[in-house]
């Protein structure tokens, strides 16, 4: 059955804090998107928001390194205790090297794929890497892939999967037939309309779904 979660840099950041507390009884996880405005073209949730979350709520946190050099990340946001960092295979720091580093601290570690990277990267990381993050639209913004499914079909049998990029409840239906563990909502979750309620509808949505 896949689960729901909230990507926070979504949210409105005027009300941040209300608006993750609106959404916690529906969501299995918060999603927090760390951009370096080069690997893509925004900036995106800062150290500082992502430590205070941590201090502040038992909901896990997983962390999406959209970054062009992760290993500072990857050894700040470890060492914070989140439940897991993807790390995109395309970033320049080598992936074998960082999957050691996450580990060390007890925090999963998924390999993150761009929506035009080749699927078949994956079986190169296989033993580095506890799943994977496929991005379905492109990295900071932009359109649902409308390749996101056909790519997803070809993902190694059994590996935990996470999609996230423009997910909304059109996509749910496809979801569960796919077996997708963890689908990211944003826009669909914070934007369009009162984040409480939205959240308890799409996840009835999502497990209706996957029944």
């Amino acid at each position: 059955m896949t689960a729901l979660s909230a990507s926070v840099y979504a949210a409105d950041p005027f009300r941040l804090a209300e608006e993750i507390e609106a959404v916690l009884a529906n969501v299995e996880s918060l999603h927090l998107d760390v951009m370096d405005g080069v690997f893509a073209p925004e900036y995106g949730l800062t150290t500082r928001v992502i430590r205070d979350l941590s201090g502040c709520t038992a909901m896990p946190l997983d962390v999406h390194l959209m970054v062009a050099r992760p290993k500072e990340s990857v050894i700040r946001f470890s060492e914070m205790g989140v439940r897991s960092i993807a790390i995109h295979l395309e970033a320049e720091d080598d992936f074998g090297e960082l999957s050691k580093i996450v580990r060390s601290n007890g925090t999963k570690v998924y390999a993150a794929l761009r929506h035009t990277t080749a699927v078949s990267m994956l079986e190169e990381v296989a033993e580095h890497s506890d799943g994977c993050l496929f991005l379905t639209a492109p990295a900071g913004g932009g359109s649902f892939d409308e390749h996101a499914f056909a790519r997803l079909e070809r993902r190694p049998i059994g590996l935990y999967t996470i999609v996230d990029g423009k997910i909304g409840p059109d996509h749910f239906r496809r979801l569960g037939e796919l077996r997708i563990d963890l689908a990211v909502v944003g826009a669909a979750l914070f934007i369009h309309g009162d984040p409480r309620e939205r959240s308890k509808a799409l996840s009835q949505m999502l497990q209706g779904h996957g029944a």
